[in-house]
């Protein structure tokens, strides 16, 4: 047995399935909600620049960020 066959045999470290579920989680999110995520959590800009990069005020930017982290840790709470 090849050596990619004993890995794809191997079960996924812990911290390799949330990330696919976490992935996967994000497609399920509504643009918006996905869109303030992703320039929050991955380019750590702030609500003001989150605002003015998709045109919404920064108050819709605070309630889809509230959505999506909370519809995310609840996918992600479930086994």
């Amino acid at each position: 047995m090849g050596r990619d066959q004993q890995r794809r045999d191997q079960p996924q470290e812990p911290a390799e399935r949330q990330r696919q579920r976490l992935i996967k989680l994000l497609d399920t999110l509504p643009m918006v909600e996905r869109a303030v995520y992703l320039l929050s959590a991955s380019d750590g800009l702030r609500y003001d620049a989150i605002a003015f990069r998709l045109g919404v005020s920064v108050a819709e930017v605070h309630t889809a960020l509230a959505g999506a982290l909370s519809k995310l840790t609840e996918g992600l709470d479930e086994p």
